[in-house]
């Protein structure tokens, strides 16, 4: 997950869900990058003790090779409580990420059919989707047919052409 440590990017949720995919035996490896992620977030710290996510749980904190980061991610996790248009999702997806993602703000338009949609605050949804995450990219070929439609879908919907073209759209500036 890319974001900022902040109470509305609920990584309290994340964390949980994160530790019902531990008790399930599942072996998996997060990696929590942005501003306030590292070691010196006392209560981030107190959650990956409790949760007994330590050894699974890495901090990178602040970055500047974001890109470099999500290409190397398997799937990029939104769990968000609120947002508006959470560029993140769009940034992974763009590097044939998929995600995961809470149902809020424009999360489920930007992936579409092509990732998870969950609720948010709801832990056991969001480990169910990442527990059928893990399941779909263990067919091999299938997931990159996913990481092709995830940066498609940008390409498609997203791009700037296209955005441009919808700004025109809507203020109907090529009527004039």
């Amino acid at each position: 997950m890319v974001g900022r440590f902040d109470p509305l990017k609920d990584h309290k949720s994340l964390l949980d869900a994160l530790a019902i995919i531990k008790s399930r035996g599942v072996d998996f490896y997060c990696v929590l990058v942005g501003r306030g992620l590292d070691r010196s977030n006392t209560q981030l710290i107190t959650w990956l003790t409790e949760l007994n996510l330590t050894n699974e749980v890495k901090l990178l904190g602040q970055r500047t090779d974001i890109s470099d980061v999500m290409n190397a991610l398997d799937v990029h996790v939104l769990s968000s409580s609120s947002e508006a248009f959470p560029n993140v999702v769009a940034e992974a997806m763009a590097c044939g990420t998929p995600a995961v993602v809470t149902d809020v703000g424009d999360a489920a338009v930007i992936v579409g059919e092509t990732g998870w949609v969950v609720p948010p605050k709801d832990p056991e949804a969001l480990a169910s989707a990442l527990l059928q995450t893990y399941a779909a990219m263990q067919d091999e070929m299938a997931w990159q047919t996913r990481r092709i439609a995830v940066q498609q879908r940008i390409k498609d919907k997203f791009s700037l052409e296209h955005m441009i073209k919808n700004y025109h759209q809507a203020w109907n500036l090529n009527a004039r």
